[in-house]
């Protein structure tokens, strides 16, 4: 067993410690309070000098128990720190998940490693990532995936806050790629997601396939990319994960 190198800031610095110094000093004091010489058999002299040594440390220990006992409920009631989980899906499954969406949507968004201009003449790159895209810019494919990791992430948390109910696992893959390639407004204003705040979660599978559409047209890599989350959309509530 090996002590830790800062054991003194660990060991002054706990309030649990200072809460038990505290709380035995002030029930000394109680203890003091209540009996007398006679009934432990201390000589009267030794008996009021100990108590009055423990009447004088209890009224800071009291306040030690105050302060160290609202700073603990202070700690309990502070949630600035705390991960929402409700429907986060993929910050709450781990890392296992997050590599799963980004897998899953990567390989439909296609990567390409250095900057190029899209159809329209938007400097792109990695996974369609367009901000602050420059001509020359260049990433490794591990920064792409990280890239894409922190942009899932980012539509999750955007599509949970008009996603009302729990999902499973993958349902919620499938509902995050769907929303990255449509959009947060137009995922959350769908029929999808009425049906699926409202409990049907089947039938917002089912929506799925109606999105594969672009310019009024139907596309090929659309209609292939709705029907693979359509599958893995029913697969996850046919297995409850």
């Amino acid at each position: 067993m090996t002590v830790i190198s800062n054991w003194k800031t660990v060991l002054t610095g706990s309030s649990s410690i200072w809460l038990i110094l505290a709380s035995l000093m002030a029930m000394a004091g109680l203890f003091f309070a209540l009996v007398s010489p006679a009934m432990i058999g201390w000589p009267p002299v030794w008996f009021a000098v100990t108590s009055a040594l423990c009447q004088v440390l209890a009224i800071p220990a009291r306040l030690v128990l105050q302060s160290r006992l609202s700073g603990l409920k202070r700690f309990r009631r502070d949630q600035s720190g705390a991960i929402r989980t409700g429907t986060l899906g993929l910050i709450a499954g781990g890392g296992l998940a997050l590599t799963t969406a980004v897998s899953f949507i990567g390989d439909w968004e296609g990567l390409r490693t250095s900057a190029y201009q899209d159809v329209v003449g938007v400097w792109t790159v990695c996974y369609g990532e367009t901000k602050g895209v420059q001509p020359g810019d260049s990433y490794s494919a591990a920064e792409c995936d990280q890239m894409l990791a922190r942009e899932i992430l980012h539509y999750e948390a955007a599509l949970d806050r008009c996603l009302k109910v729990e999902l499973p696992l993958g349902m919620k893959i499938a509902l995050v790629s769907w929303t990255y390639n449509v959009g947060v407004a137009a995922a959350c204003g769908s029929t999808l997601m009425r049906r699926a705040n409202a409990g049907d979660l089947a039938g917002a599978c089912d929506e799925l396939r109606r999105w594969n559409r672009a310019g009024g047209r139907v596309w090929r890599g659309l209609t292939n990319r709705r029907l693979s989350e359509m599958e893995m959309c029913h697969a996850a509530l046919a297995e409850g994960a």
